[in-house]
Protein backbone atom coordinates (compact mmCIF):
# COMPACT_ATOMS: atom_id res chain seq x y z
CA UNK A 1 0.00 0.00 0.00
CA UNK A 2 2.79 2.26 -0.74
CA UNK A 3 0.91 4.01 -3.65
CA UNK A 4 -2.05 5.53 -1.51
CA UNK A 5 0.36 8.45 -0.72
CA UNK A 6 -0.36 9.52 -3.82
CA UNK A 7 -4.00 9.30 -3.99
CA UNK A 8 -4.58 10.49 -0.22
CA UNK A 9 -8.28 9.27 1.12
CA UNK A 10 -9.00 7.42 -1.78
CA UNK A 11 -6.30 4.62 -1.58
CA UNK A 12 -8.50 3.05 0.59
CA UNK A 13 -10.76 2.21 -2.76
CA UNK A 14 -7.89 -0.52 -3.52
CA UNK A 15 -6.55 -1.10 -7.25
CA UNK A 16 -10.87 -0.50 -8.28
CA UNK A 17 -12.12 2.10 -10.12
CA UNK A 18 -9.06 3.58 -11.57
CA UNK A 19 -6.91 6.36 -10.92
CA UNK A 20 -8.73 9.35 -12.24
CA UNK A 21 -12.19 8.66 -10.20
CA UNK A 22 -9.94 8.02 -7.47
CA UNK A 23 -7.90 11.62 -8.03
CA UNK A 24 -11.36 13.46 -8.47
CA UNK A 25 -12.77 11.64 -5.14
CA UNK A 26 -9.40 12.75 -3.53
CA UNK A 27 -9.85 16.73 -4.82
CA UNK A 28 -13.14 16.56 -3.24
CA UNK A 29 -12.55 14.75 -0.54
CA UNK A 30 -9.51 17.05 0.28
CA UNK A 31 -12.04 20.51 -0.32
CA UNK A 32 -14.62 19.05 1.97
CA UNK A 33 -12.92 18.37 4.97
CA UNK A 34 -11.69 22.05 5.07
CA UNK A 35 -13.24 24.84 7.46
CA UNK A 36 -16.41 25.92 5.66
CA UNK A 37 -16.99 29.59 6.09
CA UNK A 38 -20.64 31.02 6.41
CA UNK A 39 -21.06 33.31 3.47
CA UNK A 40 -23.21 36.03 5.39
CA UNK A 41 -21.27 36.21 8.91
CA UNK A 42 -17.98 33.94 8.04
CA UNK A 43 -18.90 32.00 11.21
CA UNK A 44 -18.49 28.59 10.87
CA UNK A 45 -20.69 26.24 8.69
CA UNK A 46 -21.94 22.55 8.72
CA UNK A 47 -23.01 20.51 6.06
CA UNK A 48 -26.80 19.45 6.64
CA UNK A 49 -27.16 17.43 3.34
CA UNK A 50 -26.40 17.64 0.18
CA UNK A 51 -26.20 21.67 -0.89
CA UNK A 52 -27.72 22.18 2.44
CA UNK A 53 -25.72 24.78 4.76
CA UNK A 54 -26.17 25.72 8.54
CA UNK A 55 -24.08 28.53 10.45
CA UNK A 56 -23.07 28.22 13.99
CA UNK A 57 -22.78 31.09 14.21
CA UNK A 58 -26.04 33.01 12.92
CA UNK A 59 -28.28 30.30 12.75
CA UNK A 60 -28.71 30.55 8.98
CA UNK A 61 -29.88 27.85 7.04
CA UNK A 62 -28.78 28.25 2.96
CA UNK A 63 -27.53 26.68 0.11
CA UNK A 64 -24.14 26.23 -1.55
CA UNK A 65 -22.37 23.52 -3.61
CA UNK A 66 -22.96 20.05 -2.66
CA UNK A 67 -20.04 19.40 -0.67
CA UNK A 68 -18.36 22.28 -0.04
CA UNK A 69 -18.72 25.91 -0.12
CA UNK A 70 -17.59 28.16 -3.18
CA UNK A 71 -14.22 29.95 -3.01
CA UNK A 72 -15.36 33.28 -1.74
CA UNK A 73 -16.58 31.51 1.47
CA UNK A 74 -13.80 29.22 1.73
CA UNK A 75 -11.44 31.69 3.56
CA UNK A 76 -12.82 34.86 5.14
CA UNK A 77 -10.54 36.85 4.76
CA UNK A 78 -10.59 36.16 0.46
CA UNK A 79 -14.30 37.41 1.14
CA UNK A 80 -13.31 41.01 1.19
CA UNK A 81 -15.97 43.74 -0.41
CA UNK A 82 -14.60 45.40 -2.85
CA UNK A 83 -15.82 48.86 -3.92
CA UNK A 84 -18.24 48.99 -6.69
CA UNK A 85 -16.89 51.19 -9.42
CA UNK A 86 -19.39 53.43 -10.62
CA UNK A 87 -19.72 53.52 -14.34
CA UNK A 88 -19.07 56.80 -16.50
CA UNK A 89 -21.60 57.21 -18.60
CA UNK A 90 -21.21 60.51 -21.19
CA UNK A 91 -24.66 62.42 -20.85
CA UNK A 92 -24.93 65.37 -23.20
CA UNK A 93 -28.36 67.43 -22.97
CA UNK A 94 -29.88 68.04 -26.14
CA UNK A 95 -31.13 71.49 -26.77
Amino acid sequence: MARTKLLKSAGRFGVRYGRSVKRKIADIELKQKRKQYCIFCSGKAKRLSKGIWLCKKCGKKFTGHAYYLGTAAENPADAKEKPLKQSKTNKTKKE
